[in-house]
């Protein structure tokens, strides 16, 4: 049951990150592709070009990395055995004599 909650949290905190990336990725093309071109925005067109274009970089990388990071998660490492260092000693003592 524990393991289904995680689960579902998961989920819901991709399907958030997703959702806002694309809000944000829909914000950066209409500034960039609706205001920069009329004539006379009230900020500049430079602003607004280069507002709406880091929008859409910064939101598509953070799209892609929660994408990857989903459906391709990292696999966990295999522990290795605790090697005591006394009981190694007291081995190669037993093998000396």
């Amino acid at each position: 049951m524990r393991v289904n909650k995680f689960r579902q949290e998961r989920k819901r905190r991709m399907i958030r990150i997703c959702i806002i990336s694309l809000v944000g990725f829909g914000v950066g093309c209409y500034m960039l592709f609706v205001i920069s071109p009329s004539f006379k925005p009230v900020l500049g067109n430079t602003f607004h070009i280069v507002t709406g274009c880091v929008l859409i970089a910064v939101s598509g990388l953070v799209l892609l990395v929660t994408l990857k990071n989903y459906f391709f998660p990292k696999k966990k490492r295999s522990r290795s055995n605790v090697v005591f260092l006394e009981d190694e000693l007291k081995k190669m003592n037993e093998q000396k004599h």
